[in-house]
């Protein structure tokens, strides 16, 4: 049985995983952080305890699914986001339990796209997180093709280069 202090280090340790997985669904980072916290209460007051991590980091990705989902009904009378086959292969493939390997690999890529300009993280926002093409990001930015896949090369070098250096400095951690 985990103890609420030991369930509570663990979703403090697994913030980032869980908010990025909520901000897939509501594509709102905010409103991921507060879906978060609220997960994070709702153990809390849990009369049940968990028997293992694994366990908790279940629960704790399938209530912020249900969250997400309930709070975007609420704001805007139905949901339209992601389909539910989609969500449930992301809850299956989000790692329940990680082999320590990637940790570093992702607190560095959280910590290179906090250091990259407005413009560019909204030039990702639109192309991968919103999924769309290329084409619609020039659109909607009134942009050519051209300049917005240039900017995503640009991009992707200076992630993969943050990153290989923030992985070179001693596993990517946020300091």
């Amino acid at each position: 049985m985990l103890r609420r202090e030991e369930a509570t280090a663990i979703l403090l340790e697994e913030r980032l995983s869980l908010t990025a997985f909520v901000n897939t669904i509501v594509r709102s980072f905010h409103l991921a952080e507060d879906i978060y916290q609220d997960v994070c209460v709702k153990s809390l007051l849990r009369e049940e305890q968990f028997e293992a991590k694994a366990q908790l980091l279940k629960w704790a990705r399938v209530s912020c699914r249900n969250r997400a989902i309930d709070v975007i009904r609420a704001r805007d009378g139905k949901y339209e986001g992601i389909s539910e086959e989609a969500l449930e292969t992301l809850l299956a493939v989000w790692s329940d339990e990680d082999d320590g390997e990637s940790l570093p690999a992702r607190d560095a890529l959280a910590y290179c796209l906090g250091e990259l300009t407005p413009n560019n993280r909204r030039i990702l926002q639109l192309r991968y997180f919103e999924g769309r093409s290329g084409i619609e990001v020039a659109e909607f930015l009134g942009r050519k093709p051209t300049a917005v896949y240039q900017a995503l090369a640009r991009i992707h070098s200076m992630l993969e280069r943050c990153i290989q250096m923030r992985l070179d400095l001693g596993g990517g951690g946020v300091s």
